[in-house]
């Protein structure tokens, strides 16, 4: 009697250790919610600021192969809508990932808690809680000055990830570099200790490649070094060399070497952006603002090109199931 008990006994457990309730993180890998690696190929997409055009977009974004969708959002946003944006997504067979845009490179530890009390509040918890199985939560967008140390970064984001998790998220959190997002070096000395910290051990950080990324061996240098730390990172945003950096990021980043070397690393990638972007940041759009459709030349590169999304984007498995 005692040996079937504790067969039937390690049996539930073992049933119970595979039923994931979303993502998760092994070492430097993200997983889904069957078990399976995922990584990411996915395309910045900004629903808070063209509603209608970027909900309609989803479908052409679906169309590349993109595999998920960073939805850009903010706490002033209408719930129905980014339920409405978040099915789509899942209905496109395409991962959304959540970011709030409100608090874009400031430094204060409370307005990195204010993004995660939106998420932790009553009515949008019980809207994502929904969809969990297939989301990504990005908590806060390029939170962190260029002058925000690694202890404070760590400090902050310890905080912000127990607040979330004490009200009930299991999935992965996203988590961006400081210094406007650019800033790797914090992930590096403490990426592993923010893991630790987290209860569920399951974040997943970003890096945003611009002007701070000029360096070619930065590029290989840097994420490699990301890799042997055992640390699960994506390239969230990034750009290319325009007008040899004679642009308002003074960005010469080479996106090729961003793109090859995130595919030798398994690491994710996620190019800004769709469209809309303002007048001096026009250079980024994907495909012509003026129809939402045509590429444009950034946009035939990450789409198109050799480790570009078309190549290299897989399903996430998790869609296997329906």
């Amino acid at each position: 009697m005692k040996t079937i008990l504790l067969v039937i006994l390690m049996a539930l457990f073992t049933m119970g250790s595979h039923a994931q309730e979303g993502f998760t993180t092994q070492g430097p890998q993200l997983i889904d919610a069957t078990g399976h690696p995922f990584i990411i190929a996915g395309i910045n997409n900004p629903h808070i600021w063209f509603r209608e055009r970027a909900y309609q977009a989803l479908d052409d974004i679906a169309a590349t192969g993109a595999n998920t969708v960073r939805i850009v959002w903010q706490t002033r946003g209408q719930l129905e809508e980014l339920e409405r944006v978040i099915t789509k997504c899942i209905a496109l067979k395409m991962i959304p990932m959540v970011e709030l845009h409100d608090v874009t490179g400031k430094a204060s530890r409370e307005v990195l808690l204010d993004m995660a009390r939106y998420y932790c509040s009553d009515d949008v918890k019980a809207m994502l809680m929904r969809h969990q199985r297939y989301l990504l939560i990005n908590i806060a967008n390029e939170w962190g000055s260029h002058k925000v140390t690694a202890k404070h970064w760590l400090q902050s984001y310890t905080d912000a990830v127990n607040l979330m998790r004490k009200a009930g998220y299991t999935t992965t959190l996203v988590v961006d570099a400081p210094g406007w997002g650019q800033n790797i070096q914090p992930i590096l000395k403490k990426g592993n200790t923010l893991i630790e910290n987290d209860p569920l051990h399951n974040i997943l950080f970003s890096v945003h490649m611009y002007g701070s990324w000029n360096d070619l061996f930065d590029i290989n240098d840097k994420l490699n070094a990301a890799r042997k730390k055992n640390l699960p990172l994506i390239v969230g945003e990034f750009g290319y060399n325009y007008n040899n950096g004679h642009n308002n990021l003074r960005c010469k980043a080479d996106h090729r070497r961003i793109l090859e070397t995130c595919h030798h690393l398994g690491y994710g990638f996620m190019p800004w952006s769709w469209t809309g972007n303002n007048h001096e940041n026009a250079w980024l759009d994907m495909v012509e603002s003026k129809d939402w459709k045509t590429p444009t030349w950034w946009g035939r590169e990450v789409i198109e090109g050799t480790y570009g999304i078309r190549q290299t984007a897989c399903q996430a498995k998790v869609f296997d199931d329906e």
